[in-house]
Protein backbone atom coordinates (compact mmCIF):
# COMPACT_ATOMS: atom_id res chain seq x y z
CA UNK A 1 0.00 0.00 0.00
CA UNK A 2 3.16 2.16 0.50
CA UNK A 3 3.61 2.77 -3.01
CA UNK A 4 -0.09 3.04 -4.07
CA UNK A 5 -0.58 5.99 -1.37
CA UNK A 6 2.11 8.00 -2.45
CA UNK A 7 1.22 7.51 -5.92
CA UNK A 8 -1.79 8.86 -4.98
CA UNK A 9 -0.68 11.71 -3.00
CA UNK A 10 1.38 12.63 -5.13
CA UNK A 11 -1.24 13.29 -7.61
CA UNK A 12 -2.49 15.37 -4.71
CA UNK A 13 0.81 17.42 -4.51
CA UNK A 14 0.62 18.32 -8.18
CA UNK A 15 -2.19 20.77 -7.02
CA UNK A 16 0.17 22.59 -4.33
CA UNK A 17 1.40 24.11 -7.52
CA UNK A 18 3.15 27.68 -6.61
CA UNK A 19 2.72 28.86 -3.03
CA UNK A 20 6.55 29.05 -3.06
CA UNK A 21 8.60 32.01 -1.70
CA UNK A 22 5.86 34.19 -3.08
CA UNK A 23 2.61 33.60 -1.38
CA UNK A 24 1.82 30.83 -4.30
CA UNK A 25 0.63 27.73 -4.23
CA UNK A 26 3.99 25.30 -3.67
CA UNK A 27 4.29 21.69 -4.12
CA UNK A 28 4.05 19.60 -0.89
CA UNK A 29 2.87 16.39 0.17
CA UNK A 30 2.59 14.70 3.72
CA UNK A 31 3.25 11.30 2.08
CA UNK A 32 7.68 11.05 0.99
CA UNK A 33 8.70 9.84 -2.11
CA UNK A 34 9.84 6.23 -2.20
CA UNK A 35 13.26 5.60 -1.10
CA UNK A 36 15.38 6.59 -4.62
CA UNK A 37 11.82 7.64 -6.34
CA UNK A 38 12.40 10.63 -8.32
CA UNK A 39 8.57 13.14 -9.12
CA UNK A 40 9.18 15.77 -11.86
CA UNK A 41 7.02 18.49 -12.83
CA UNK A 42 6.83 20.76 -15.64
CA UNK A 43 3.58 23.63 -16.03
CA UNK A 44 3.01 26.40 -17.97
CA UNK A 45 0.55 29.45 -15.89
CA UNK A 46 -0.49 32.25 -17.59
CA UNK A 47 -1.53 34.98 -15.18
CA UNK A 48 -4.03 38.24 -15.55
CA UNK A 49 -4.69 40.91 -13.29
CA UNK A 50 -6.96 44.06 -13.65
CA UNK A 51 -5.24 46.48 -11.60
CA UNK A 52 -7.97 48.86 -11.41
CA UNK A 53 -7.88 49.38 -7.69
CA UNK A 54 -4.14 49.92 -7.67
CA UNK A 55 -4.01 52.54 -10.09
CA UNK A 56 -7.17 54.74 -10.62
CA UNK A 57 -6.32 55.20 -14.32
CA UNK A 58 -6.54 51.57 -14.72
CA UNK A 59 -4.07 48.94 -16.49
CA UNK A 60 -3.57 45.03 -16.24
CA UNK A 61 -0.78 42.85 -15.68
CA UNK A 62 0.08 39.81 -16.95
CA UNK A 63 2.97 36.99 -17.27
CA UNK A 64 3.58 33.71 -18.54
CA UNK A 65 5.73 31.34 -16.67
CA UNK A 66 7.41 27.68 -16.79
CA UNK A 67 8.14 26.17 -13.52
CA UNK A 68 10.23 23.12 -13.01
CA UNK A 69 10.41 20.65 -9.76
CA UNK A 70 11.91 18.02 -8.99
CA UNK A 71 11.16 16.11 -6.04
CA UNK A 72 13.73 12.84 -4.98
CA UNK A 73 13.20 10.48 -2.15
CA UNK A 74 16.72 10.50 -0.31
CA UNK A 75 15.54 7.78 2.13
CA UNK A 76 12.07 6.28 3.05
CA UNK A 77 11.20 9.15 5.33
CA UNK A 78 13.14 12.10 4.05
CA UNK A 79 12.52 13.75 0.95
CA UNK A 80 14.48 16.59 -0.71
CA UNK A 81 13.23 18.91 -3.55
CA UNK A 82 13.94 22.51 -5.52
CA UNK A 83 11.58 24.40 -7.83
CA UNK A 84 12.63 27.04 -10.62
CA UNK A 85 9.89 29.29 -12.27
CA UNK A 86 11.16 31.15 -14.93
CA UNK A 87 8.74 33.98 -16.93
CA UNK A 88 8.37 37.38 -18.65
CA UNK A 89 5.56 39.83 -16.70
CA UNK A 90 3.99 42.55 -19.15
CA UNK A 91 2.48 45.70 -16.83
CA UNK A 92 0.28 48.14 -19.15
CA UNK A 93 -0.95 51.24 -17.40
CA UNK A 94 -0.92 55.16 -17.95
CA UNK A 95 2.53 55.65 -18.13
CA UNK A 96 2.86 53.35 -20.81
CA UNK A 97 3.64 49.28 -21.56
CA UNK A 98 6.37 47.33 -19.72
CA UNK A 99 7.60 43.90 -19.63
CA UNK A 100 10.44 42.05 -18.22
CA UNK A 101 11.99 38.39 -17.82
CA UNK A 102 13.76 36.45 -15.28
CA UNK A 103 13.63 33.85 -12.60
CA UNK A 104 10.57 34.47 -10.43
CA UNK A 105 11.17 31.77 -7.77
CA UNK A 106 14.09 29.55 -6.61
CA UNK A 107 14.08 26.92 -4.00
CA UNK A 108 14.71 24.22 -1.96
CA UNK A 109 13.65 21.81 0.37
CA UNK A 110 13.90 18.77 2.74
CA UNK A 111 11.17 17.28 4.16
CA UNK A 112 11.14 14.10 6.99
CA UNK A 113 8.16 11.97 7.15
CA UNK A 114 7.58 11.30 11.35
CA UNK A 115 4.18 9.72 10.50
CA UNK A 116 2.89 6.69 8.31
CA UNK A 117 0.09 4.36 8.10
CA UNK A 118 -2.92 3.53 5.56
CA UNK A 119 -4.72 6.03 6.68
CA UNK A 120 -2.74 8.71 7.24
CA UNK A 121 0.73 10.83 7.21
CA UNK A 122 2.43 13.73 8.67
CA UNK A 123 5.95 15.03 8.00
CA UNK A 124 7.48 19.02 8.59
CA UNK A 125 9.60 20.69 5.98
CA UNK A 126 12.43 22.91 6.09
CA UNK A 127 12.48 25.19 2.68
CA UNK A 128 14.73 28.10 1.95
CA UNK A 129 15.09 30.21 -1.28
CA UNK A 130 15.89 33.47 -2.78
CA UNK A 131 13.02 35.45 -5.19
CA UNK A 132 15.60 36.51 -8.08
CA UNK A 133 15.82 39.81 -9.87
CA UNK A 134 12.46 39.80 -11.75
CA UNK A 135 10.35 42.99 -10.97
CA UNK A 136 6.64 42.18 -11.56
CA UNK A 137 5.69 45.84 -11.58
CA UNK A 138 1.69 45.51 -9.95
CA UNK A 139 2.31 42.17 -7.96
CA UNK A 140 4.44 43.07 -5.14
CA UNK A 141 3.77 39.18 -3.91
CA UNK A 142 6.71 38.64 -6.38
CA UNK A 143 9.41 41.34 -5.80
CA UNK A 144 12.88 40.08 -5.02
CA UNK A 145 14.31 41.64 -2.25
CA UNK A 146 15.91 39.17 0.51
CA UNK A 147 16.39 35.23 1.13
CA UNK A 148 13.49 33.33 2.44
CA UNK A 149 13.12 30.75 5.25
CA UNK A 150 10.04 28.80 5.99
CA UNK A 151 9.13 25.58 8.55
CA UNK A 152 5.92 23.96 8.06
CA UNK A 153 3.82 21.09 8.81
CA UNK A 154 1.73 18.75 6.79
CA UNK A 155 -0.70 16.34 7.42
CA UNK A 156 -2.57 13.90 5.07
CA UNK A 157 -5.72 11.87 5.26
CA UNK A 158 -7.43 8.88 3.38
CA UNK A 159 -11.12 9.45 4.12
CA UNK A 160 -12.45 6.87 1.55
CA UNK A 161 -11.58 4.27 -0.33
CA UNK A 162 -14.91 2.68 -1.74
CA UNK A 163 -17.02 3.66 -3.44
CA UNK A 164 -14.70 5.74 -4.35
CA UNK A 165 -11.20 7.56 -2.90
CA UNK A 166 -11.33 10.55 -1.15
CA UNK A 167 -8.62 12.51 0.56
CA UNK A 168 -7.63 15.54 2.26
CA UNK A 169 -4.07 17.11 3.03
CA UNK A 170 -3.25 20.43 4.48
CA UNK A 171 0.16 22.50 5.23
CA UNK A 172 0.92 24.77 7.92
CA UNK A 173 3.95 27.06 7.65
CA UNK A 174 5.66 30.00 8.94
CA UNK A 175 8.16 32.29 6.49
CA UNK A 176 10.97 34.56 7.60
CA UNK A 177 11.84 36.95 4.39
CA UNK A 178 15.14 38.60 5.35
CA UNK A 179 14.42 41.55 3.91
CA UNK A 180 12.10 44.23 3.17
CA UNK A 181 8.88 42.56 3.15
CA UNK A 182 6.62 41.27 5.57
CA UNK A 183 7.04 37.33 6.86
CA UNK A 184 4.03 35.75 6.08
CA UNK A 185 1.78 32.98 7.54
CA UNK A 186 0.64 30.82 5.10
CA UNK A 187 -1.94 27.46 4.88
CA UNK A 188 -3.22 25.27 2.44
CA UNK A 189 -5.86 22.59 2.34
CA UNK A 190 -6.42 20.39 -0.58
CA UNK A 191 -9.36 18.29 -1.18
CA UNK A 192 -9.22 15.25 -3.78
CA UNK A 193 -11.69 12.58 -5.22
CA UNK A 194 -10.52 10.05 -7.56
CA UNK A 195 -13.86 8.60 -9.34
CA UNK A 196 -11.65 6.04 -11.30
CA UNK A 197 -8.43 4.50 -12.25
CA UNK A 198 -7.21 7.97 -14.12
CA UNK A 199 -9.19 10.80 -12.74
CA UNK A 200 -8.13 12.90 -9.93
CA UNK A 201 -10.62 15.78 -9.24
CA UNK A 202 -8.82 18.60 -6.88
CA UNK A 203 -10.27 21.11 -5.40
CA UNK A 204 -7.69 23.81 -3.20
CA UNK A 205 -7.49 26.89 -1.02
CA UNK A 206 -4.30 29.23 -0.20
CA UNK A 207 -4.12 32.00 1.77
CA UNK A 208 -1.09 33.92 3.23
CA UNK A 209 -1.39 36.35 5.74
CA UNK A 210 1.08 38.97 6.32
CA UNK A 211 2.59 39.64 9.95
CA UNK A 212 2.75 43.47 9.01
CA UNK A 213 6.15 43.78 9.67
CA UNK A 214 7.97 44.98 6.70
CA UNK A 215 10.32 47.64 6.10
CA UNK A 216 10.05 50.98 4.03
CA UNK A 217 8.95 49.90 0.79
CA UNK A 218 8.67 46.20 1.49
CA UNK A 219 5.76 43.93 0.27
CA UNK A 220 3.18 43.28 2.52
CA UNK A 221 0.45 41.78 1.88
CA UNK A 222 -2.86 39.41 2.52
CA UNK A 223 -4.35 36.65 -0.28
CA UNK A 224 -6.50 33.41 -0.36
CA UNK A 225 -7.29 31.37 -3.67
CA UNK A 226 -9.51 28.93 -4.33
CA UNK A 227 -7.95 26.14 -7.03
CA UNK A 228 -10.08 23.76 -8.93
CA UNK A 229 -8.69 21.08 -11.02
CA UNK A 230 -8.41 17.36 -13.03
CA UNK A 231 -5.70 15.26 -13.36
CA UNK A 232 -5.84 12.36 -15.72
CA UNK A 233 -3.08 9.81 -15.22
CA UNK A 234 -2.23 7.82 -17.94
CA UNK A 235 -0.42 5.27 -15.91
CA UNK A 236 1.32 4.92 -12.66
CA UNK A 237 4.03 7.24 -14.01
CA UNK A 238 2.95 9.94 -16.49
CA UNK A 239 0.00 12.06 -15.40
CA UNK A 240 -1.49 15.40 -16.91
CA UNK A 241 -3.15 17.99 -14.69
CA UNK A 242 -5.20 21.72 -15.46
CA UNK A 243 -7.10 23.92 -13.59
CA UNK A 244 -7.66 27.68 -13.00
CA UNK A 245 -6.57 29.51 -9.53
CA UNK A 246 -9.11 31.98 -8.93
CA UNK A 247 -8.13 35.04 -6.26
CA UNK A 248 -10.82 35.75 -4.04
CA UNK A 249 -9.75 38.10 -1.18
CA UNK A 250 -6.81 40.31 -0.80
CA UNK A 251 -5.34 43.03 0.46
CA UNK A 252 -2.60 45.18 -1.04
CA UNK A 253 -2.54 43.09 -3.89
CA UNK A 254 -4.31 43.23 -7.70
CA UNK A 255 -6.85 40.30 -7.63
CA UNK A 256 -6.12 38.18 -10.87
CA UNK A 257 -6.69 35.04 -12.47
CA UNK A 258 -4.58 31.81 -13.45
CA UNK A 259 -5.06 29.21 -16.16
CA UNK A 260 -1.87 26.22 -15.88
CA UNK A 261 -1.41 23.04 -16.86
CA UNK A 262 1.34 20.71 -16.15
CA UNK A 263 3.15 17.54 -17.28
CA UNK A 264 4.21 14.87 -14.18
CA UNK A 265 6.43 11.93 -14.38
CA UNK A 266 7.44 9.69 -11.76
CA UNK A 267 10.50 6.89 -11.65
Amino acid sequence: MRSGAAIKLSGGAIAFLLLAFSGSPALASPWARLDGEILVISGINYFRSDISSQDPKGGFFESLENDTYLEFGLTEDITIGGKAVYGTSWLTNSAGAFSDSGFSEIEGYAQYQFLRTIKHAASVKLSAGKPAAFQSGARSDLESGGADLELAGLYGRNVMFEPVKIFVAGEAGFRKRFGENADLLRTQVTIGVEPGKHWVLLLETFAAVSMRNESDGGADYDIVKIKPSVVYRFNRRWAVQAGVTEEVVDRNLARGRTYFIGLWSAF
